[in-house]
């Protein structure tokens, strides 16, 4: 079969194989809260434990509520991957295992990052990450040490 192939045929071949195992970071996301949530600074550690189901208070005592969005959407791929260091299907099976057990329930997932900026305006305790495209001056974007 290689004999017969042309030189841009093969060109075309090994493109197509090499599109189906580069995936370059397809989404950029913002972890934001409320301009009235009393804290602008988490480290990595205190958020991945938030978004495992691990605690619910941070270091100065302040209670988070997380918010996700939903399976399958290119921003939560970017977000548990950059700040969990886990997959999708490892973060669905961390949660599956956490409901099984009755340990925990997984953040309230929703739509859109616009569901998430009206939701964290409304809640000062609120915790999300959005698409930096829909940060306004609601929000403040916290910074992770």
């Amino acid at each position: 079969m290689l004999k017969r192939l042309t030189g841009s045929g093969i060109s075309l071949l090994l493109g197509a194989m090499l599109s189906m195992t580069y995936h370059p970071a397809s989404a950029e996301v913002l972890v934001v809260v409320s301009a009235e949530a009393p804290f602008t600074r988490l480290t990595s550690s205190d958020l991945r434990d938030v978004y495992l189901g691990r605690r619910t208070l941070i270091v100065n005592g302040a209670q988070v509520v997380p918010l996700d969005l939903t399976e399958g959407t290119a921003a939560r791929s970017e977000f548990y991957t950059r700040y969990t260091g886990q997959t999708p299907a490892q973060i669905k099976a961390h949660w599956a295992r956490q409901i099984f057990t009755g340990r925990g329930q997984p953040p309230q997932a929703l739509a859109n990052s616009r569901a998430v900026v009206e939701r964290l305006v409304s809640d000062a305790k609120a915790l999300g990450y959005i698409d930096p495209s829909f940060l306004d001056e609601r929000l403040r974007v916290v910074t992770i040490e």
